[in-house]
């Protein structure tokens, strides 16, 4: 599983964030983050331009787990 995580995310989103991220360790789910540290809530959408490279990084995550 990807997930993508922002650094400038909504407080009550990023508690979800964190609780997903402990259950899935929990779960013994295997996770990867990509970090986005300048981002905010939707910035695949909002700023595509400055998002381009954390988008490509997961879709070349997914794409390596999906083919790997």
């Amino acid at each position: 599983m990807v997930l993508t995580r922002v650094g400038r995310e909504l407080p009550e989103i990023a508690a979800t964030v964190e609780a997903f991220r402990t259950a899935a360790r929990a779960g013994g789910t295997a996770l990867e983050v990509i970090d986005v540290p300048d981002g905010h809530h939707g910035f695949e959408t909002l700023d595509p331009v400055r998002a381009r490279p954390a988008v490509r990084r997961a879709m070349r995550a997914v794409l390596g787990h999906l083919t790997g």
